[in-house]
């Protein structure tokens, strides 16, 4: 690297946490898979210096409308709306969300992910599902669906872990790493159908300090260094 961190451009990276992948350490500070990639964002090239801030999933659509952050990293334009001026860029790990519920459950095991829509279900506040019509309004989740709305993936599996609702939705990466576990995956089933599968960039602000042109370079630098082969393995599907 050639240029300080003091001569780069700034450029605001925003998210909500994402369980074990980007999280807010005991110090206060990101971390996680997403923040080591945007890390390494920082260390391919010497022109901008990515500052990761962790918001709540609500409030972020004001921050990007405000203008006060630049890039939403793994995202898709399928789950944000117009008025964030949010632009994709190439392709970097392909995923989705699954159906998740406990393997004792009242129905008899995978019988319970028969007819979802008359099933309690469980999932994030402010996120868009395919179940309930890509619609986040959360008034109209609750007048369609039998639905429970709750702060986060964690929430959404301890929901589950404690039957309090039938089916959860979940990233099918947090899934991946809660199913490592053997006592999890003895209490837990996942659905063969996905909810949905998106392909994730990271958003660029239209008009921001960086272009969609200027972030495919550093996807490239990353690919070539070997970093998104390795987000990519972390983000493999569930072995069901």
């Amino acid at each position: 690297m050639t240029a300080s961190a003091a001569t780069r451009v700034t450029v605001v990276v925003a998210s909500e946490s994402w369980d074990q992948v980007l999280y807010l350490s005991d110090k206060n500070k990101p971390e996680g898979v997403l923040a080591d990639f945007v890390r390494r964002m920082d260390e391919v090239q010497d022109k901008f210096h990515f500052e990761l801030r962790i918001f709540p999933r609500l409030r972020l659509d004001q921050i990007f409308i405000d203008k006060a952050a630049d890039v939403y990293p793994l995202r898709t334009t399928e789950w944000t709306k117009p008025e964030l001026g949010l632009l994709p860029t190439k392709t970097i790990v392909n995923s989705g969300d699954v159906y998740v519920a406990k393997r004792s459950n009242r129905f008899g095991e995978s019988k319970v992910f028969a007819d979802l829509k008359s099933r309690n279900i469980v999932g994030v506040r402010g996120y868009h599902y395919r179940l309930f019509n890509d619609n986040a309004d959360e008034a109209y989740i609750k007048a369609n669906f039998k639905a429970y709305l709750v702060a986060s993936n964690e929430a959404v599996v301890k929901f589950i872990l404690a039957e309090r609702a039938d089916v959860g939705i979940v990233p099918e990466v947090i899934m991946a790493q809660y199913l490592k576990d053997p006592a999890m995956r003895a209490q837990l089933i996942v659905a063969e159908d996905y909810d949905s599968r998106v392909e994730l960039s990271n958003l660029v602000r239209k008009d921001g300090p960086i272009s969609v042109a200027e972030m495919n370079a550093i996807i490239d630098a990353l690919t070539k260094a070997g970093d998104v082969a390795k987000l990519r393995k972390y983000f493999q599907a569930i072995k069901r």
